[in-house]
């Protein structure tokens, strides 16, 4: 299994609790790492830390509030803008989610990956500064490593199309 799908199923594992069984799973075979798989305890865990105390316990799954120390920040606006000049542009309207949520930053890695876009994926990792800030904070708000491990899989694969020594794709 490549690291494009790898990066979809982090993406997945931080965009819903809903449906994650058949993720985690698939996500299990990748890290070896022992998951929580209780749908009750997943979806009050995400609940818990990224919509309820996002702020409070640190895990804000938002590039503006690391990066500029509130939500819907400046960061936002580039993140929006870079993601036009790769020709890319989210319907706003539709989205329940900003642009700089971690999913679709981490979604967008996989598409530049899948394009062989290195250069756009080193400048687009700028905005990726706060993840190992995040998984720091989701070890300690959270014995729900299943989060804290996506994040962390993520930025390793990501650091590894930085360096162009991504061979699984």
């Amino acid at each position: 299994m490549g690291n494009l799908r790898a990066l979809v199923l982090c993406a997945d594992i931080l965009e819903s609790p809903d449906n994650q069984i058949e993720i985690l799973k698939e996500f299990q075979k990748l890290t070896k790492e022992e998951l929580c798989y209780d749908p009750d305890e997943i979806q009050s865990e995400f609940v818990r830390i990224f919509l309820i105390n996002s702020t409070k316990l640190k895990c804000a799954p938002f590039a503006s509030w690391w990066i500029d120390g509130r939500m819907c920040g400046n960061s936002l606006y580039k993140i929006n803008h870079f993601y036009e000049k790769c020709g890319y542009k989210f319907d706003v309207d539709n989205m329940k989610k900003p642009a700089d949520h971690i999913s679709f930053m981490i979604r967008f890695i996989a598409i530049l990956a899948e394009e062989k876009r290195f250069d756009e994926i080193k400048e687009f990792s700028l905005f990726l500064t706060w993840f190992e800030d995040l998984a720091n904070s989701l070890k300690i708000a959270t014995k729900v490593q299943n989060f804290q491990l996506a994040v962390r899989f993520s930025l390793a694969i990501i650091n590894s199309l930085k360096e162009e020594k991504c061979k699984m794709l």
